[in-house]
């Protein structure tokens, strides 16, 4: 598929910043101090170490912002089967929009914004945040954008994996054509 990542790797005041930041100049969030650098030790992070959820969400020159949490769970993320091990979390993740839970991909594969970084550390119980900016589909024609519902994200550490679902409340609208309105997102370890 157009824009789909060809290799995998391995409540929020900050939205406000962004949203204002976006237009000015490209976000680049600096890492919390409590977040370490990844090593060759330390396991990558797969989608059944986290559990996805909508923070906050906000708007500027045409664009919706919307920040989800990343919360470090492993394993079921019960109590009798707790993370128990922190992972590596690489930033080229698969994030698309999908019509619903385990569902088909709505338009393009968000596009990293900026430069990815080094991985890093989310031990566990930790946080990470994954910031969505994604271009209103009603600044495009409606025969080129194909508008089409929504129900959340999917993130996906490996393109046969099946992902981590987050869902926005099925009330958002994207383009259905691949080549218009195409997201783009950030993840950094979550701001203490």
């Amino acid at each position: 598929m157009a824009g789909q990542p060809t290799r995998p790797g391995p409540g929020s005041t900050a939205l406000a910043g962004l949203c204002a930041a976006a237009l000015a100049a490209p976000v680049l969030a600096a890492a919390a101090p409590a977040a370490a650098a990844a090593d060759t030790e330390t396991r990558q992070c797969v989608s059944g170490d986290f559990k996805i959820i909508e923070n906050d969400r906000g708007a500027a020159a045409g664009t919706t912002y919307i920040e989800f949490a990343m919360i470090r769970i492993g394993g079921s993320g019960g109590s009798d089967d707790p993370a128990e091990e922190p992972c590596s979390l690489y930033r080229d993740l698969g994030v698309s929009w999908v019509d619903h839970y385990q569902g088909s991909t709505v338009g393009a594969f968000a596009t990293y914004d900026g430069e990815q970084g080094e991985p890093f550390v989310v031990e566990p119980g930790g946080t990470a945040t994954l910031t969505l900016a994604q271009p209103n589909p009603g600044n495009y024609d409606p025969e080129v954008c194909d508008p089409t519902d929504v129900a959340g994200i999917r993130v996906q550490w490996d393109m046969a994996d099946e992902g981590a679902y987050a869902s926005t409340g099925a009330r958002d609208t994207m383009c259905a054509n691949p080549d218009v309105a195409v997201p783009r997102y950030t993840v950094e370890p979550a701001q203490s």
